[in-house]
């Protein structure tokens, strides 16, 4: 195969062969699908060994355990190079994507080699923007999500260079990523994107955003929200971890004038999740790697669990 697409599962079964569907449904000969079961703990690697078993496209590898997703996704770039796969396809199991989306994101790759990635317009069930490229910034969190919560862009209206794609869906060569050794398996999961961008443009490669084409994504759907406390507890911790790597004298300024000094006034739009913000951001200055053990404290029941990021 050309293309793999990296699929993870974590007690999500439904919505991941929903993806598959979508993916196989366009597929053509070069694509195959790694689906890797996260240690989920229930029945869904036989709910999914029942559904795409049969089908010689898909490649059911389980974990016994939660590896987070970075690991996780790093188990199934490893099984593509082993496949001779060319180009990877990160893209989470809740979100919905086109028949021709495949082909028309490795023709991007294919006219420009400078390129090590490229990501759709990325929009919300609503579809408002969720996402258009990356970029650092003097602000919260030091990064943002361009055009989120607005209108997307018209579909002529790039290409354009960002700093980093979101893996809700992105595809990227696999050589790229091998030189650079693929996600940072520390952060565990959140921010890991960010890293990644940010170590491909050190080694001088480029991202790009496209507007002709969209996913959709329902953001954050699997941790309970974009301000769920298992969110804010992990993006916390390794924003810290990425401003340790990559921070800049502005970076640590932005970080204490936004992320700390005004943290009180985040206690409004919902204690629980600020508080937990507040635990992420002493747990990453104090050097707290994370831990499968984390998701299980922080993720609420009834949904304990689903290792789609966002």
């Amino acid at each position: 195969m050309r293309v793999a697409a990296i699929v993870l599962n974590f007690r999500l079964p439904e919505a991941t062969a929903l993806l598959l569907d979508d993916l196989l449904h366009g597929s053509a000969g070069d694509l195959g699908v790694i689906l890797v079961e996260n240690g989920s703990g229930d029945d869904s690697a036989a709910r999914l060994r029942q559904r795409f078993g049969a089908d010689a496209r898909v490649e059911l590898v389980e974990s016994a355990d939660n590896l987070g997703y970075c690991a996780g996704v790093n188990v199934g770039l490893r099984r593509a190079r082993e496949r001779g796969a060319v180009y990877a396809l990160l893209v989470n199991n809740d979100a919905r994507v086109p028949p021709d989306l495949v082909p028309r994101l490795v023709a991007v790759l294919d006219a420009d080699p400078a390129l090590a990635g490229v990501s759709p317009t990325i929009v919300e069930p609503s579809g408002r923007t969720w996402c258009q490229g990356g970029r650092r910034r003097f602000g919260p969190n030091g990064v943002v999500l361009q055009n989120q919560g607005r209108p997307p862009a018209p579909t002529t209206a790039g290409p354009e260079q960002v700093d980093f794609l979101t893996g809700a869906c992105a595809l990227y060569r696999l050589v790229d990523l091998a030189a650079v050794g693929d996600l940072d398996e520390t952060y565990f999961m959140y921010v890991e994107d960010v890293d990644l961008g940010l170590r491909l443009a050190a080694a001088g490669r480029r991202l790009a955003w496209i507007p002709w084409l969209r996913v959709e994504h329902a953001a954050s759907s699997a941790s309970g929200g974009g301000r769920s406390p298992l969110r804010k507890f992990f993006s916390a911790v390794n924003t810290v971890r990425l401003l340790r790597r990559h921070g800049r004298a502005r970076d640590w300024l932005a970080f204490a004038l936004f992320d700390v000094l005004l943290w009180p006034l985040t206690l409004v739009t919902g204690p629980a999740a600020s508080l937990a913000k507040a635990r992420g951001l002493v747990a990453g200055l104090f050097g707290r790697r994370l831990t499968a053990a984390d998701v299980d404290r922080y993720l609420p029941p009834p949904r304990r669990a689903a290792q789609s990021r966002s």
